[in-house]
This record gives C-alpha cells, structure tokens and sequence, in this order.
C-alpha cells in the first residue's frame, strides 16, 4: 500500500473516539485505522483526553427515579445490545491487526460484514450508472455502501447533503480535490461538490459511509437516484 496522503479531519477523530460518530462513518474510520498508524495515535490521545475529562467531572447523587431508570436500562433485552451499533464498531476496529502488506485484502472489520476474503470474490451488483457496481452493507444508523468503479469511468458529478467519509480500498482516482490512492480517506460535507474519476490502468474500489443520500446535479443522475438508492 502507497503512503497515505489523505486522512479524516481533526473533528471526525474525535467524534469517533468518543464514540458519538454515526456507525456508517465509524466503520470507514476504523478500516483506515487499521493501515494508518498516525490516525490511531490520534484516536488514543482523543480517548485519553475523553477520560481526563471524565475524571474532572464532580460526582453527582442520583435520585431514586433516576437510578431505577439506569437500573432498567442495564436490564435491556440482550437481543437489542447485539444489533449493529457504534460499540460494536469501535470494538471491532481495536481488534483488528494491522495488515499494511496486503492491499488487497479486505479489511478485517469490514469482512465480518462482507464474508469473503477478496474484492473479486464479491456479489457485486450493476447500477444504472455505467461502469459503476455495489454492494449495500446493512447499517442502523447511516448508509454505507461498497463501490466499483471501472478504470477511467467517472461517477456522476455531485455534492452531500450531509457528511460521506469514504476510503479506498484498491486502485485510486482523482477529483477536484486531489488523486486518493488505496488507504486514503475522503471526509467530506455538504459544501463539496466532485466527480471521482478512477484510475485509468485498475477500478477503483472504495468504501463510503454517508449519514444523508448525496445530491446529484445532472437531471438524469437525479432521476436515477430513487433506483439506485445512493
């Protein structure tokens, strides 16, 4: 894997070692935690600061009701705890070992979602944009989908209504942005409008957790959106 150029802002670090980031976004993030050693230093200073935090807080005495509503919520049904969530996310991304030398493996935390050891072994599934297959990923909170962009296709120009983190995992493309190569990450907003164009000797594939469907700006893109569902 090439050097790593590109990673998530300051912001989206702290979110996620906090553990308040949507878990579409989290799973981005932890998939590039396991290639980037400067990013997971900076999530370990986010959690130590966190806990700091905590330690500084005066101890508050809780009132009956308030401590039979905590009581109550530690005795949620176990079947509720064991859906997709941020913990889960979080504690999955520690676990993963760090596996630079292998580009083309899927990342260990996204393959207990995947369930296949390569990118090529994968059920990947055509859009009605050429050139551009997927596989959805369920997640509750957020939409987070596995993108294959043939080499030197372009994905339709546009823009976030909410935030997209998104990695590559194989290949690279180019944007107004910058050229992003396997290992890097795309934090974006709703103030950024691109056309990702993939490389012209590999597709492209990426990884992209989006807490809001983006907003295309072709009429045609548009029209296709409701089908394709991104």
């Amino acid at each position: 894997m090439s050097q790593i150029e590109h990673h998530p802002n300051q912001e989206t670090i702290l979110s996620y070692a906090a553990g308040s980031l949507p878990a579409a976004l989290a799973i981005v993030v932890g998939c590039h935690l396991q290639y980037c050693p400067a990013c997971r230093v900076s999530v370990n200073a986010g959690e130590a600061l966190g806990a700091d935090l905590m330690m500084e807080l005066s101890p508050q005495t809780l009132s009956t009701r308030a401590r039979e509503s905590v009581l109550a919520q530690l005795d949620m049904d176990l079947r509720e705890v064991a859906e997709v969530s941020q913990s889960r996310v979080l504690e999955a991304a520690e676990n993963a070992s760090v596996n630079v030398g292998a580009p083309e493996a899927i990342p260990r935390l996204l393959h207990q979602f995947l369930q296949e050891d390569s990118f090529d072994a994968l059920p990947w599934k055509k859009t009605l944009a050429p050139g551009l297959k997927q596989i959805i990923i369920n997640c509750d909170e957020g939409d987070v989908r596995l993108l294959r962009i043939a080499a030197g296709k372009k994905m339709p120009v546009h823009s976030h209504r909410g935030s997209e983190i998104t990695m590559i995992l194989r290949g690279g493309y180019s944007d107004s942005l910058g050229k992003f190569n396997a290992g890097d990450v795309a934090d974006l907003d709703s103030a950024t409008e691109h056309q990702p164009v993939a490389d012209s000797d590999e597709d492209c594939i990426c990884l992209a957790g989006m807490d809001a469907p983006l907003a295309f700006r072709g009429w045609l893109a548009r029209l296709m959106q409701p089908i394709v569902g991104m």
